[in-house]
């Protein structure tokens, strides 16, 4: 009964999004879209990839390194700005954060104006655009990447992608932060496409050698989903945070927003409700071990 319950809920969501997205209206690009905002101006050119298929961008500039023992994460799914109050939301919870980790974001939130003196460097990654406006994931930092990636992966019944944006920043003594920010496929019951578009993360994660933070919205809505989630964390030694206060969005008791680490210490974390998404922002303080 259950099956049949999600069957005829996946059915009507496929329905929905059908009407919502005329396919007139609707461009899937061939390749990831870049929006790179930087201050200062460093030159990313297009790195050759053999191993993955993301779209990968590195830089021969020194790039500072962040030098803040504590550094502070925002998560949040944004809700493609639909919700009242999101502007004044994101700035409540963004005060103070180094890293901000946006999904559903998109090119008409203008977030380089709001953000510009806050956070100099702006990743933003798209694999398509309805009524010309981009959708996608942003990583909103203070200090700038050597290197980022972007790649993605098509719902098969939709056939709208989803997109993950990885960015690597350099620390002290010589060590780097990878960040990886994932919005993973959501409407396919046997997780084929769900399943590349982790593993494409995790071989970034298989080459980095150091401190990573891995999060986002992994549309984790059963338990063979969240299942294979695990299993692959804890095969690349990730381990998922735990929250004082888990206010996170659930789906059939599962929740769907994660945040991973690996060579750092957690300090804090916490979620908090809000009105101006359909997702609950996720709070997050680590320290470099």
């Amino acid at each position: 009964m259950r099956k049949i319950i999600y069957s005829i809920l996946i059915l009507l969501l496929f329905a929905t999004i059908t009407f919502m997205f005329p396919l007139s209206k609707l461009t899937i690009f061939d390749e990831i879209q870049f929006l790179h905002k930087n201050e200062p101006q460093y030159i990313y050119h297009e790195k050759e990839q053999t191993t993955f298929s993301s779209r990968c961008y590195t830089t021969n500039a020194q790039i500072p390194p962040f030098t803040r023992k504590q550094i502070k994460f925002l998560v949040w799914n944004i809700h493609k700005g639909q919700d009242k109050g999101w502007q004044q939301a994101l700035k409540q919870y963004s005060h103070n954060a180094d890293f901000i980790l946006l999904q559903e974001a998109t090119n008409q939130q203008n977030l380089p104006f709001l953000f510009s003196k806050m956070y100099p460097t702006q990743l933003f990654a798209s694999a398509f655009s309805y009524k010309n406006t981009l959708s996608g994931v942003a990583i909103l930092s203070t200090v700038a990447p050597y290197y980022y990636c972007a790649g993605s992966a098509v719902e098969p019944w939709i056939q709208i992608p989803k997109v993950g944006l990885a960015a690597a920043y350099p620390l002290i003594n010589n060590q780097s932060l990878l960040v990886i920010n994932l919005h993973l496929v959501n409407f396919e019951w046997i997780p084929t496409n769900y399943r590349k578009q982790l593993e494409e993360a995790m071989k970034l994660i298989a080459e980095h050698q150091g401190p990573i933070i891995l999060a986002g919205d992994f549309n984790s809505w059963n338990k063979e989903r969240l299942t294979l989630l695990t299993r692959l964390a804890k095969h690349y030694n990730l381990e998922e945070v735990k929250y004082k206060k888990d206010m996170r969005l659930k789906f059939n008791n599962n929740p769907l927003d994660h945040i991973f680490i690996r060579g750092v210490n957690v300090i804090s974390a916490t979620t908090e409700l809000t009105l101006s998404s359909d997702h609950n922002p996720l709070f997050i303080t680590i320290e470099i071990k």
